[in-house]
Formats: structure tokens, C-alpha cells, sequence
């Protein structure tokens, strides 16, 4: 699964979110255009990482 990681700032920062920071955000896209934000890059880096092992258990290894 394809997964972004964007830190978002100022303008950029949709009006709904913008209650998460007032300088920045960082919101992660997956592959199926979800999207989820977040205050804190390490918050944010938490869920790649656990979407990224989410997306291993589903998939049967490659031999």
C-alpha cells in the first residue's frame, strides 16, 4: 500500500483542521485517498508505520 506523509503549513492546512496547529500539520494519504492529520510528525509516522505493517499481514509473502 502506497502511503504519503506531507506536512502541511499555513494555507495549505484545510479549514476543518486547522485546530490541530497553528504553524503546521502533517497528514497521511493512503493509496485509497484516505486521509487522515495530525499535530505531531512522530503521531503521524506512528500511522504510516502501522498502516504499512497493517498492509503486510494481509498481503502473503512474495517467493
Amino acid at each position: 500500500m502506497a502511503v504519503r506523509l506531507k506536512k502541511l503549513q499555513g494555507s495549505d492546512i484545510p479549514e476543518e483542521h486547522r485546530h490541530l496547529g497553528d504553524e503546521e500539520i502533517f497528514q497521511v494519504i493512503t493509496a485509497d485517498a484516505r486521509e487522515h492529520f495530525f499535530s505531531s510528525e512522530i503521531e503521524a509516522a506512528a500511522m504510516v508505520a502501522q498502516l504499512i505493517e497493517d498492509q503486510r499481514e494481509i498481503e502473503p509473502p512474495s517467493s
